[in-house]
Formats: structure tokens, C-alpha cells, sequence
């Protein structure tokens, strides 16, 4: 879920003044600062599958929360996991999880530039039970990596076609579409992952470093019920390319092995927004559906 309040700033005494008609398609808000609280139930998970077995590995937040400041072409979201939420206070089975990120956002005109850090620390076997015989859900604690850690780098640079759609009027509050209207939006994707697995119990560490490159064609499509009320519909798909490199570490013989692999990758996204805008408010929910499959099922 997504909450919003807005406060003007001294520039905009009235609320008459803030608003900017640039084309009878969306409003431009002059002088408003917009708060947002986010809501997520995006939970990251990695999957290792050998000949014989799969590992699942999830962090130990079911929800976590962030905070969003968007003023004209500009705006910053900061991320935590408070453990007063449901689903992230059950550290006795799970383990625990640290989680933190900062990202940031700037829109000129027809350009949408993202930039975020994200990082991750401690992760548990969510399919325990496929390896502790006996093992029984919701009394017997998950195996658990609290050693685990991922940093996560990304970058989105996204280029809109119809100057009559608005993408700040999905992401933020500097916008506020009037008219239904769509637009193609082909957007890069490029992302480095360095994850590093300590304190394993048998002496060895892991180190992995990934870095992705997405072309994604994207459609958007937004429905303006009533001037306040909207719906925003997405649809991507893309391909893109990985490389890896994977470095086992031996802290007994003080040895190494590096293994590099990459792949072709191919994804399909959709993603709906519901929304109310008024002159101090905004709130919506958004959900989303992301796939991600390499092109060589083998390697999977």
C-alpha cells in the first residue's frame, strides 16, 4: 500500500497557485514537497539447483517499509524493515535479517533516471524440511545463513514516447494525470549484485559478483475515472545478459577457485496501480508480477 500527505512550501500560498496546467492531459504541481510511506511485501530469494537438490534461500522480512520526498524534478526514498510489522518478528525460527537502502529518482521530461543501493544480510533455507528429516514448520527453527549478505547496485534510465503521459503521476506526486491516455517506454536496465557468504561452519567463504544488462520495451496505459480516481496498467517484456563470477575461498589452505559464467536471459513484467489524487492527498496500491528465464533451460 501506498500513503501520501503533501505540504506546500512558501512559494505556494494557495492552492489555486500550485497547480500548472503545461496541457489539458496532466497538471503540474509548482511548490509541493510529497511524503509518501510505501508498504512492500517484496521478499528476495535465491534459488541454488544442483543434479540432485534446490536451495532456497529468503530473507527474513515479509514486509518491509519506506519513505519517499519528491519535489519538482527531483526525489529520494530511503527503505528499513521495522520488525514491528507482521511477518518480520519471528527471528527464533528465521534468524534475522538487516535490511537498508537508499534510492533516488529524476524526470526531465520525456527521461526517468532511477539510482538505488540496496543491501541485505542474513538469509534461512526456506525448504528446510527437504533436508532436516523430522523437521516440522512453525515450531522447529529454518536452517539459517546469518552470515549471508547481498549489495545491490542498480541503475533504470527509461525514455517515454507521447508527451501526453505522465510518469511522475504513477511514481510520484509532482504530477496529476487528467485525461486517460498510454505510451510506449523502452527503458535500460543495469544492475551489479556482489554477494559474499561467511561464518559457513566448515572454514570456506563465498563471493559472487553479477552484473546484469536489461533492454526492456515497456506499454503503460493510464485510466482517469472522475478526475481524482485512476488505474494504471503496465506491460514489459525485455532481454538482457549476465555475467558472473563465483570465487571459493578455503581459509584453512588458503586457496581459491574462480569459476566466470554468463548467460542470455529473457523477462515478462506487468504491473497495476490503483490511485485517489486530490490537492493534499494521495494514496494507491500497486502490484506487480516479474519473471525472469534463461533462454538455456539446462543452466537454470
Amino acid at each position: 500500500m501506498v500513503f501520501s500527505m503533501n505540504a506546500q512550501t512558501s512559494d505556494a500560498a494557495e492552492t489555486k497557485d500550485t497547480i500548472v496546467s503545461k496541457n489539458k492531459y496532466f497538471d503540474t504541481l509548482k511548490g509541493k514537497i510529497s511524503i509518501r510511506t510505501n508498504f512492500s511485501s517484496d521478499v528476495k530469494s535465491y534459488q541454488i539447483k544442483d543434479a540432485e537438490s534446490s536451495l532456497v534461500l529468503t530473507q527474513n522480512n515479509s514486509y518491509r517499509t519506506s519513505f519517499t520526498f519528491d519535489y519538482r524534478f527531483f526525489g529520494i526514498t530511503l527503505g528499513f524493515s521495522p520488525k514491528f510489522l507482521p511477518g518480520n518478528d519471528d527471528e527464533n525460527l528465521k534468524g534475522k535479517t538487516e535490511l537498508s537502502g537508499i534510492g533516488f529518482q529524476f524526470y526531465f521530461n520525456k527521461w526517468l533516471q532511477r539510482v538505488s543501493y540496496e543491501r541485505i544480510k542474513g538469509f534461512y533455507v526456506e525448504n528446510t524440511g527437504d533436508f532436516v528429516e523430522g523437521w516440522r514448520e512453525g515450531i522447529d527453527p529454518y536452517i539459517q545463513f546469518s552470515g549471508l549478505q547481498t549489495t545491490t547496485y542498480a541503475w533504470n534510465t527509461a525514455y517515454k514516447f507521447n508527451d501526453n503521459f505522465s510518469l511522475p503521476a504513477i511514481n510520484g506526486y509532482i504530477h496529476w494525470q487528467q485525461k486517460s491516455v498510454g505510451s510506449f517506454i523502452p527503458s535500460l536496465d543495469y544492475n551489479y549484485v556482489n554477494l559474499e557468504l561467511k561464518d559457513t561452519g566448515d572454514f570456506t567463504e563465498i563471493k559472487s559478483n553479477e552484473f546484469n544488462i536489461t533492454l526492456k520495451p515497456s506499454y503503460f496505459y493510464t485510466f482517469v475515472y472522475k478526475k481524482n480516481w485512476f488505474l494504471s496498467i503496465e506491460a514489459s517484456t525485455g532481454v538482457g545478459i549476465n555475467f558472473a563470477k563465483e570465487t571459493d575461498v578455503d581459509l584453512v589452505q588458503n586457496t581459491s577457485t574462480t569459476e566466470n559464467n554468463s548467460f542470455l536471459y529473457y523477462t515478462y513484467d506487468s504491473a497495476a496501480i490503483l490511485g485517489y489524487n486530490s490537492d493534499s492527498f494521495y494514496g494507491g496500491a500497486r502490484y506487480n508480477v516479474k519473471n525472469l528465464s534463461n533462454f538455456d533451460k539446462s543452466e537454470e
